[in-house]
């Protein structure tokens, strides 16, 4: 028996109309009500998105498989599942498109300063002495070259730039010049135009960007996150844009969400602020029914699944 749940949402019902289509298997969708907790204790596999209920989980005493709507893995709880022998997957591939262009449209927008031209716009000020720049033989190093960082690797090579990548282990990657591990950051921040982060949220990454790497980035660095707030120190951050040691920031993502209305970022003119939607897109259930039939299919056969959590590594 399959299980979502991911209720109380918009989407719900869609959700479940495309995955019942793509699986040509049922699936219930699960309430909250007592009356469902027998379909719960017998499910066997149950879609999430982002996070599951510890006392849910712990009505669902049959759950082989949870598959994963999100990325995002970091409020897991890896022990537990990894004492009940239960397989978790993930959608990792299907946020590559949208998240690089994302990337790339906050790029453009530092290099062409159109920041400044809306401002100006809406000032009826007419100004051609913007100091407009070029992304071609820029160099862009991205921290993180799993699947969202090797596209965003790829759509860069159509812009001429050198990138960089950094990853648990070094060597060689498509789409990029140069992959080093950890002890390569610093070299490599002091090379980049711009950073990109997209690596995920683990006990390594908790605050992986902070005073001593803002303190080796070039001036006229632009420093894009669009991975989770806690990759970064917040604090240094704010400290790098306000005393000019960077030159701006693409900030997608926070400590605290939604970004508080004192939040200090709201007022910074050196930074393009979206609120968490880098990932977002229209296609993003086809996308994820797509991955899920697959997966069923082999869950069914008794085959290993595509995108499997490493329960100890946490993603």
């Amino acid at each position: 028996m399959i299980v979502s749940l991911v209720s109380h949402t918009p989407t719900s019902g869609q959700l479940i109309e495309i995955f019942e289509k793509k699986s040509g298997e049922r699936i219930l969708l699960f309430d909250g009500s007592e009356a469902m907790e027998k379909d719960l204790s017998e499910a066997d596999i149950a879609i999430t998105f982002g996070h599951l209920d510890q006392g849910v989980l712990a009505s669902c005493q049959s759950l082989k498989w949870i598959f994963n709507l999100s990325a995002g893995m970091n409020s897991f709880p890896f022990a537990e599942l990894l004492a009940r022998d239960i397989l978790l997957t993930n959608v990792r591939g299907i946020h590559g498109p949208q998240i690089a262009e994302h990337v790339f449209g906050i790029m453009i927008s530092f290099s062409r300063r159109l920041v400044e031209c809306e401002r100006n716009r809406t000032a009826r000020k007419w100004d051609q002495g913007l100091d407009l720049d070029e992304m071609t033989g820029k160099t862009l190093l991205v921290i993180g070259a799993g699947s969202i960082g090797r596209e965003i690797a790829r759509k860069a090579k159509a812009f001429d730039m050198t990138v960089l990548g950094i990853r648990r282990k070094a060597g060689t990657v498509q789409g990029f010049d140069e992959v080093a591990d950890r002890a390569g950051l610093a070299s490599f921040l002091a090379r980049a135009d711009f950073v990109v982060l997209v690596t995920p949220l683990t006990e390594d990454t908790y605050h992986l960007v902070g005073s001593a790497e803002f303190a080796v980035m070039k001036k006229a660095a632009i420093f894009i996150n669009v991975s989770r707030g806690d990759t970064v120190d917040e604090e240094a951050l704010l400290a790098a844009l306000v005393s000019g040691r960077i030159a701006g920031a693409g900030l997608d993502v926070f400590h605290e969400e939604p970004l508080p209305v004192s939040s200090p970022f709201w007022d910074l003119k050196n930074v393009l602020l979206t609120p968490h939607v880098a990932g977002v897109s229209p296609h993003y259930l086809e996308r994820s029914a797509e991955i899920f039939a697959v997966s069923l299919a082999r869950f069914r056969a008794g085959e290993s699944l595509p995108n499997r959590v490493d329960l100890k590594l946490g993603y």
